[in-house]
């Protein structure tokens, strides 16, 4: 009774065999099949600068439920670089790096090859350029111009950086008509494939207004008590006056400056020669003035006899 079970069990283990193969075995299928790249090996010290892929595809053939079942997040390509050297580096892509075994054949797989460019990925310290856009008004100059701090260190391909001096911020906006000392943080202006550290740095900036002269005839104020008379051998004066090239360009700039004697202090009767004084406005300065001084002749006044 046991033998027969056996053969029994036998006979249906036989037949559950045959009804996969019918069924799995027989029923081949093709599809497509991607599958990502991943590299092992990586070379110390160098980075592949092109021709690197994410992912190949491959024509796979094989039975319909195996293939059904594959589960790609699982599988990869496996792409070893520790042979790479600096330059170029053609690398044929074949299928026992899928890994896949002898259930399924790779009819096809796309691409069939890559080259890859190599460099050597180095580091290197370079002097920051602060840099600003615009053109700037025809009253106002650069002055000083600099960056915290003055250097950053740049990471990347050797190539690339073997052709970098300096490196510039990213251009700075600012009012260019009438622009003041400006200061922020300002991102680095790098080239691909470069990074640098810091990536950002403090930028400072200082503009000075141009400055001009002009010769300018200005009116004499005489300020004096009630009881004296006097005369002026001039009422008016010239100036020959230094300022910000701006203030000359205002409408009533003229207005701005004045020159005055003050008669309040003692001053004895008869001819006297007597400086005047000259408001300006903040950043002017005389230069030379025309007259030096004025003549004034005072006659104080005798009170009436009743």
């Amino acid at each position: 009774m046991t033998a027969q079970r056996w053969k029994i069990a036998a006979l249906a283990f036989m037949m559950s065999v045959l009804t996969w193969y019918l069924v799995t075995g027989r029923d081949l299928v093709e599809t497509w099949v991607e599958f990502p790249m991943e590299i092992i090996n990586p070379p110390q010290g160098m980075i592949i600068r092109d021709g690197m892929i994410t992912k190949v595809s491959a024509r796979l053939r094989g039975p319909k439920g195996l293939i059904r079942n594959l589960d790609t997040k699982k599988l990869a390509y496996s792409l070893d670089t520790g042979h790479l050297v600096v330059g170029n580096n053609p690398v044929d892509i074949i299928p026992e790096r899928l890994g896949l075994g002898s259930a399924l054949e790779v009819v096809e797989i796309k691409p069939s090859h890559i080259n890859l460019v190599m460099d050597m990925y180095v580091k290197k310290n370079v002097s920051v350029i602060p840099t600003w856009k615009g053109e700037l008004h025809r009253d106002y100059t650069l002055k000083t111009k600099y960056s915290e701090p003055v250097e950053v260190t740049l990471r990347g391909p050797a190539s690339i950086l073997k052709r970098i001096a300096q490196i510039r911020t990213q251009p700075i906006m600012f009012d260019t008509d009438s622009p003041g000392n400006w200061s922020g943080e300002v991102p680095l202006d790098l080239p691909d494939e470069v990074e640098a550290n810091p990536g950002t740095v403090n930028v400072f900036i200082e503009f000075a207004v141009r400055k001009g002269k002009m010769w300018i005839k200005v009116p004499l104020y005489i300020l004096g008590p009630d009881d004296i008379d006097f005369a002026v051998s001039q009422n008016y004066v010239r100036l020959l006056v230094e300022g910000p090239k701006p203030f000359f360009r205002r409408n009533g700039f003229r207005d701005e400056i004045t020159a005055s004697i003050d008669l309040n202090a003692t001053i004895p009767a008869g001819e006297n020669v007597v400086p005047f004084d000259v408001s300006l406005p903040k950043g002017c300065t005389v230069i030379k003035t025309k007259p030096e001084a004025i003549t004034v002749t005072i006659s104080r006044q005798t009170p009436e006899t009743l």
